[in-house]
């Protein structure tokens, strides 16, 4: 979610003016693009949600405003611009028990009058455009929503150093520690390999993580990285032998996109939208399944054109996804909502 809301942010800010609303100070994160920043005195998120925004916003004379990480406030003041809102995925709907009950009440509460207001809303894959109005069936939402979609990146970052400790041909998994990650099934599925390679896990604890992190822990072949920066990721995708993505649930899932990049065969569950972003570029296995996920691995391992072909397939399928499409795509969408004067250049707002 923040690795999108930052690169489409960067990406428009090369094709139109941009006001950016941040709390208390402008994000080190995007120190180096040309924008115009209004800063909120305040931190909290529900207090700038509540109060501030819906009278900066109204008060803006924007174009629009996107609100590409959380849903836009739940009442806004009338003559606000239009509203585009990014809703990434239903992970809170779909798989509650892996979602703080705080972010479940946020969500719950915000995305329903959000959806109902906002004149676009924008999804990363068909999947999530899908399971977003199936679960909302409001009338007209359909024509609301759109697909806009990850960019790739990392092509040109300088590596990093390989983290201590990892020996060739290890099996890289990346996402943050949460039961939606399905590593249990991962460490099953691994444990069944003969021999087992190395797995090396890189994300942050998440929510209710101490038991699944004692577990992995618990392995000898298991290597838990915690975050690494991006120098050492992109380090790890170019070293790693697959990139095993087993989740139960994605709203688009960046690390096969990361993986496929850099040419890593991949093996991803066949829930959410982890399929639609392969379309045929990674082996596809049931998240419930670790005989076949151990099986699609070892067929990686043990078969060199089948590790080839997927390299080849993955980095054909990742041209597809560029930020700056994405940036312009939702650009036309700004421009044919709001009909801004083809005299008139738009001003976005986020």
């Amino acid at each position: 979610m923040v690795t999108m809301a930052l690169e489409l942010v960067r990406a428009l800010a090369e094709l139109v003016p941009l006001v950016l609303f941040a709390s208390l100070e402008r994000p080190t994160s995007l120190a180096r693009i040309e924008a115009e920043f209004v800063l909120s005195p305040h931190r909290h998120e529900l207090w700038n949600k509540l109060v501030w925004l819906p009278s900066v916003e109204a008060a803006s004379q924007l174009d629009a405003m996107l609100y590409p990480y959380w849903p836009s406030p739940p009442r806004r003041h009338r003559g606000a611009p239009p509203a585009l809102v990014m809703i990434h995925d239903l992970a809170y709907r779909l798989r509650p028990e892996s979602v703080p009950w705080q972010q479940r009440l946020y969500l719950g509460t915000l995305v329903p009058a959000a959806l109902r207001q906002a004149d676009l809303i924008l999804t990363p894959s068909r999947t999530s455009r899908d399971d977003l109005i199936a679960l909302h069936p409001l009338p007209g939402l359909a024509e609301r929503v759109h697909v806009i979609a990850p960019g790739r990146s990392g092509e040109d970052l300088a590596p990093g150093p390989l983290p201590p400790k990892i020996r060739p041909g290890f099996i890289l998994a990346v996402g943050t520690l949460e039961r939606r990650k399905n590593y249990l099934q991962l460490l099953s599925a691994h444990r069944l390999m003969t021999p087992r390679p190395q797995l090396v896990i890189v994300g942050r604890p998440g929510w209710g993580s101490d038991d699944l992190q004692r577990r992995l822990a618990a392995d000898a072949e298991v290597v838990l990285l915690g975050h690494v920066d991006d120098a050492v990721l992109q380090t790890l995708y170019r070293s790693a032998s697959l990139l095993a993505f087993p989740s139960l649930y994605e709203g688009f899932g960046l690390p096969l996109l990361e993986a496929m990049t850099q040419g890593l065969p991949a093996v991803v569950s066949s829930a959410g939208s982890l399929p639609e972003v392969a379309a045929g570029a990674a082996l596809v296995v049931p998240p419930d399944q670790p005989q076949e996920l151990a099986r699609a691995m070892t067929s990686i391992l043990s078969d060199p054109a089948l590790a080839e072909e997927l390299r080849l397939r993955g980095r054909t399928r990742a041209l597809e996804f560029d930020w700056g499409r994405s940036a312009r795509s939702l650009l036309e969408l700004v421009q044919a909502s709001v009909r801004t004067a083809p005299a008139r250049e738009a001003r976005l707002g986020g």
